[in-house]
């Protein structure tokens, strides 16, 4: 973190390790996601057995879920109304 104090006010301007660091993890599920759907695609075209395909995407619509349940919790706590409304 790179730190600029500058009359009273002190910046924090995130090094470029950090905003890679960040930009990694953004985008982490959707690389995920794509190599997955791309691995059962092929896993398909060669007449191997689904089972595992479907256990992952069952995993990724889980996280996909939770995620989204995340979201509404934290938007819930910062305006403070219930999360189901």
């Amino acid at each position: 973190m790179i730190v600029k104090r500058r009359g009273g006010m002190t910046e924090f301007i995130p090094s470029p390790q950090e905003k890679r660091e960040g930009l990694v993890r953004d985008h982490s599920f959707n690389l995920i996601e794509n190599l997955h759907h791309r691995l059962s695609r092929l896993e398909e075209e060669l007449g191997l057995p689904l089972d595992e395909a479907e256990a992952c995407t069952a995993f990724l619509d889980k996280m996909k879920q939770d995620e989204t349940l995340n979201k509404e919790i934290h938007t819930s706590l910062i305006t403070g109304s219930s999360p189901d409304s």
